[in-house]
């Protein structure tokens, strides 16, 4: 849910996070990939690990990589790269 919230933050009209919340906000989405990180090597469903992995990708600034591990399924990413091979 946190990246879908990222994501769509800077989708269309949407505001910009508040200056007074802003500090607060990004460090959050850090220790949250933080958490991730560790959390990671313990889950054991595809849409768990995907969901970790988009927050840790929008933390490092991938958010490209992140909406692929948000918006698509295990299926729709394998389609996806049978198409680039």
């Amino acid at each position: 849910m946190v990246a879908t919230i990222e994501l769509a933050r800077t989708e269309s009209q949407n505001r910009e996070v508040p200056d007074w919340l802003r500090e607060d906000y990004f460090l959050s989405i850090e220790e949250l990939a933080k958490m991730g990180m560790n959390d990671i090597l313990a889950a054991e469903e595809s849409e768990t690990k995907r969901a970790i992995l988009s927050v840790i990708a929008i933390a490092r600034g991938l958010r490209t990589n992140g909406k692929f591990l948000v918006a698509h399924a295990e299926d729709e990413l394998l389609e996806i790269e049978r198409r680039w091979v």
